[in-house]
Formats: C-alpha cells, sequence, structure tokens
C-alpha cells in the first residue's frame, strides 16, 4: 500500500498502483500490411491498457533522429487505414539511441475496436491496442485493485481470499505511547524504551501498509481519497468498492479522536531494539493471525508484536502535522460527499470529523512533518497540497449538504493553492503530493462561480501546474 508513487472513474483506481503501463512496437516489421520491408529507426510507444472511446489518446514515436512532419497511420484489425495524421514537432530526446520523441495524436479515433499505429518508413506497427468503453478497459483493473486493498486488511474482517484470518485483535485495547525517538540521522532504531502514556484506545482494523502488518494513518488517507474519487466519479454502486471504503473510513474514524482533539499516525513499529530487549514488525516473519496467538508478557521480546504500540501524531488538544490533517480531512469529506444521497446523517457525522480535524492543522511553525515513525519511511516535505486538498473536499461536501460553511473552505482552499505554487516543495501527483486531486476539484468549482470575492488563485494557475505535473511525468 504504501511507497507508491486522474481521469475520472476506472482510470483514477488504475493510476493508484500505476498501471497506466507503456508498451513499445517491434524494431522490425512492415511500415504496413501488403508494403515492401523499409528499414526501421524508431518504435512506437503507447498505453498498452488501451483508451477509452471519448478520451485523448496519444502514443509516440522514439527515432534514432529528427522524423520531421512524418506521416502516421492508424489500421485495424483487417489492415484497412482507418485514421491517417502527421507526428508531432520533436519534444526531446529518450535516450542515446531514440534521440527524437514525437507525439502522435489519434483523439480522432471514436470507434470501439482493436488497432495497430504504423509511421511510415520510421518504425514497424505498434502493439495492438484497444479502443473501448471505461468499463471494458478498466473494469478488471479496478476489481483487482479492490482486491489488492481486501487482502491487504486487518482486524475481525477479513476476506477468505488467501486463506487470510482475522489478525491483530489486541489493537482494540492497545496502549499508546510517547512519540519515539531514533538512533542516529534517519535511523530506525529506537534510541529509547518506549513510555506509555495512556490507552487502552480501539484502532483495531484498517490496512497492513507495503510488505508489513504496521498501519499509518498517513498512507491510509491518501489511499482512502483516492478510492473514495474513484467511487464518486462513477455515478452507479459498485458494492466490492464501497465496501472498501467504509472500511477505510471506519478505521480513519477511530484513529481521530474528535472529543479528545488526538489523531493517532501509526499502529506498530518497524525496527525493534536489540539494546533494550524487544523486536519490531520487520525482525519477524510470519503470518499476521500468528500475531493473536503469542503468550507473552511485558517485558518479553515480542511482547509488541502481539500488543503493538500507537503513536500519536500529536498530544491530545494539539496541533497536529497539517499533511496529516489536510489529507485525513480530505478523506472524511469525500466520504461525506458519497454518502450524501444515501445515507444523510452518516454524510453530516463525517463532514463534522473532516471540520475537526482540519481545524486543528498546525499551520505556523510546522517543523518536521509527522508522516511515520521514524519520518524517514515517509519522508514527505509538502503540506500546503493536503491543506487544499482537505479545504475543497470540505468545500464540496459542505455545498452537497446545504452548509453555510462551504464559501469559506472554498477561499481557503484557493489560499492553500496559492501557497502551495509559490513553495519550493512541488512534485508530480504521487503519495506525498496531493495537488494535482485538489486542483481538479477546485478548478471545477471555481469556474462554477468565477470572479467572486476572496478568491487567490484563478483556475487557468491552475490548470498550467497540472500541465507541470504532466510535464514532468513525461
Amino acid at each position: 500500500m504504501g511507497h507508491w508513487r486522474f481521469r475520472s472513474g476506472y482510470r483514477s483506481l488504475v493510476a493508484i498502483v500505476g498501471a497506466a503501463l507503456l508498451a513499445v512496437g517491434p524494431v522490425t516489421g512492415s511500415p504496413a500490411a501488403g508494403a515492401a520491408p523499409r528499414t526501421i529507426h524508431g518504435v512506437v510507444r503507447l498505453d498498452q491498457v488501451g483508451y477509452a472511446i471519448g478520451e485523448a489518446k496519444r502514443a509516440f514515436l522514439m527515432a534514432e533522429a529528427n522524423a520531421g512532419a512524418a506521416r502516421f497511420a492508424v489500421v485495424d484489425d483487417a489492415g484497412r487505414t482507418v485514421l491517417t495524421g502527421r507526428v508531432g514537432r520533436r519534444t526531446g530526446g529518450w535516450n542515446g539511441r531514440y534521440r527524437a520523441v514525437h507525439p502522435i495524436d489519434f483523439s480522432a479515433l471514436r470507434r470501439a475496436g482493436r488497432y495497430r499505429v504504423v509511421v511510415d518508413g520510421l518504425a514497424g506497427a505498434s502493439p495492438a491496442f484497444r479502443v473501448a468503453t471505461r468499463h471494458d478497459l478498466f473494469g478488471k483493473l479496478a476489481d483487482d485493485t479492490v482486491q489488492f486493498f481486501q487482502v491487504q486488511r486487518d482486524g475481525a474482517q477479513v476476506p477468505r481470499r488467501l486463506d487470510r484470518k482475522p489478525s491483530h485483535l489486541t489493537d482494540r485495547h492497545a496502549t499508546v505511547y510517547a512519540t519515539p525517538v531514533f538512533e542516529g540521522d534517519g535511523g530506525d532504531v529506537p534510541a529509547a524504551p518506549l513510555k506509555p502514556v495512556g490507552g487502552p484506545v480501539d484502532v483495531e482494523g484498517g490496512w497492513f501498509d507495503a510488505g508489513d502488518f504496521v498501519k499509518f494513518t498517513h498512507a491510509t488517507a491518501y489511499s482512502v481519497a483516492e478510492l473514495l474519487l474513484v467511487q464518486r466519479g462513477l455515478h452507479r454502486e459498485d458494492h466490492a468498492l464501497a465496501a472498501e471504503t467504509r472500511h477505510g473510513l471506519r478505521w480513519l474514524d477511530k484513529v481521530w479522536d474528535e472529543r479528545h482533539k488526538v489523531l493517532y499516525a501509526q499502529v506498530g513499529l518497524g525496527t525493534g531494539s536489540e539494546r533494550f530487549g524487544f523486536v519490531g514488525d520487520h525482525d519477524v516473519w510470519r503470518l499476521p493471525e500468528a500475531d493473536d496467538a503469542l503468550r507473552v508478557r511485558p517485558g518479553d521480546a515480542e511482547y509488541f508484536i502481539k500488543y503493538r504500540p500507537v503513536f500519536r501524531a500529536a498530544p491530545p488538544g494539539a496541533r497536529i502535522s497539517p499533511n496529516l490533517a489536510g489529507r485525513v480531512a480530505a478523506a472524511f469529506a469525500l466520504g461525506a460527499q458519497v454518502e450524501a444521497q444515501r445515507d444523510h446523517q452518516r454524510a453530516r457525522t463525517l463532514l463534522r470529523a473532516a471540520a475537526s480535524v482540519f481545524a486543528m492543522a498546525r499551520t505556523s511553525r510546522v517543523g518536521e512533518l509527522v508522516t511515520a515513525y521514524p519520518h524517514a519511511y515517509y519522508p514527505e516535505d509538502s503540506w500546503q497540497d493536503d491543506m487544499e486538498f482537505g479545504a475543497v473536499e470540505l468545500a464540496l461536501a459542505a455545498r452537497r449538504l446545504h452548509d453555510r460553511r462551504a464559501a469559506g473552505w472554498l477561499r481557503a482552499a484557493t489560499h492553500w493553492a496559492r501557497a502551495y505554487l509559490g513553495s519550493d516543495n512541488r512534485e508530480a501527483l504521487n503519495l506525498y503530493d496531493t495537488s494535482a486531486l485538489a486542483h481538479v476539484d477546485l478548478v471545477r468549482a471555481l469556474r462554477r462561480i468565477p470572479g467572486a470575492p476572496g478568491f487567490e488563485v484563478s483556475p487557468g494557475a491552475l490548470v498550467a501546474d497540472l500541465r507541470r505535473q504532466l510535464e514532468t511525468g513525461a
């Protein structure tokens, strides 16, 4: 789940696991059915998942030299040419061999079928690709992604897949410990014994992180938000997806204690300490259900394997790291948007949770962001993007629920968007930088009420930053 680097609907969910894969055509072959063989000077790269009927469609000619305005053709399975055009201007080089990359735009192709792209005289036919509806193209990938989250579940409600068993039921009565300190700069070995400071708290459920059994609020909030964006965009009920978003939201609701204004950031500890006589999650290879079967007492080496420590993002009532406050608020607010049409009371509860955690964000003298303990597990530097994300989703949720605070949150979203655009920590969409998710919804919201007073950023500036992110990715 963790350590990961948008179209609406299914493609958004595909983006969660980076499934927008590319394929490269062969280096040898003939340019078109029945044509004489030609010397091949390049290859065609395209999206091997395929293209939705109504979306923009682009491939790339990777040539050994500038191809100028070479002609291309799109041919169907029967070898018939269905579309022709010229490649775009050279955009740069790929490597020492392919020194010229030219875009190939075939967005005019809107008929479902299987096709190949051929660049006459310069490249063999591309791999075959599909043009189809979003459901036909991305449905299987979306289902696979949901199944991935299902098998990462922790707690009592786990699937039968992979012969999973309930795990870490002791998390229902977990002890809270003081923020751990670690040896060295960027180390993960505890430098002092763990000190209990509270509890018990119920943090059962949620999802495992990447390749271990630790649970992080930082990564979970990002994943829940992505899943909810897909669910919101489908405009129909996907029962498996809905069940998974509810599972994630239930856990976030547990780690946000609204009454005491405390957000729990982590369940479990990655690395133990030989010096202090205990092991961590990464030190023991086992099935997750084996942890509950351990017979341990305080002081035993595997005590924190069964009775997993819980760590706070900040003391009760203290301001919370803004990256965490923003993204958790966004997840709750997106949940409120999705629930607004079927469970008004639940939507109101989620909106209240979103508003309360958002209001606790520390936005001055921020210092090192809280992501995980140690911070090196998830070394995030940006936070204005998360605040923009939280604010715009709060505004949209409030609008759906006819809450008068919508305009204030929308103004706040433009404030944090402007702060992000002026910051030094701007990347493309990934686990750390959520600005692309925020920008898209903020552009849509601003275009509904153009020119309203108090807005600190324009839709054009946000679109320009989205273009920057796409170019960075390219």
